[in-house]
Formats: structure tokens, sequence, C-alpha cells
């Protein structure tokens, strides 16, 4: 089983803006990006855009502790770009939303994966 308090954190929080504020959400971010992902702990910080719309957004974060992603929490960066997608977003309420590890999906997919060629060569 995956220990939370040791193992990585992944945290994800989806953004739809009105066109009027696409611009500038995307200019807070491209500016908070590089500091957020030199915080101690940090693997990971992405940004992508919704090929199906382009005013919604995805923040993507990799943390290698509990501990990294509680420090985030608590620093002027993350309260700057808590603030401003709270000021900028269509919904009253950006959530963060921690995604878990499943144990032993890469060996299930290997395996699947293996399974596919053995039959492939038959």
């Amino acid at each position: 089983m995956w220990d939370q308090g040791k193992g990585e954190i992944v945290s994800a929080a989806r953004v739809t803006v009105s066109p009027e504020h696409r611009k500038e959400l995307c200019l807070t971010i491209s500016s908070l990006i590089d500091l957020i992902r030199r915080e101690e702990g940090c693997r990971s910080y992405r940004f992508y855009g919704d090929a199906g719309d382009q005013n919604s957004f995805l923040l993507v974060g990799e943390w290698e502790t509990q501990a990294a992603w509680g420090g985030h929490l608590k620093s002027d960066y993350f309260a700057i770009l808590h603030g401003s997608l709270e000021l900028l977003s269509d919904q009253s309420n950006v959530d963060f939303k921690l995604m878990t590890r499943i144990d032993g999906i890469e060996v299930l997919t290997r395996a699947r994966c293996e399974l596919q060629q053995a039959v492939a060569l038959l």
C-alpha cells in the first residue's frame, strides 16, 4: 500500500476562465511556474491548455513527498497562484486535487505489453 507521508504527491487543478481573463491567467502562471519548479521537493510543475476549450487549463504538480507538497502550500508562490486563480477563474472556488499512486500498475502494464508481444509472435 502507498504511504502518503513518504510517497510522491501529484496535484492537479482544473481552471476555466472567461475569454477576457485568459491572457492575464497565462501571464500570471508563466511568471510563477519556474519559481515553483525551483521549490524544494518539486519534481515537475506543468500548465496545460485544453484542446477542446481554449479557456480551460490544467495545472499539474509532482512533489517528492507530502512534506514538500505541504511546504509548497505554505509558500508565497502558492499564495499568489491561488489568489490569482480564485480571482480570474469562472469557478467560485479553485480546488487542488491530490492523485494517488496505484501500487503495481507498472508491473501490470508491463505484463500486459509482454503478453501482447508474445501473442503477436505466434
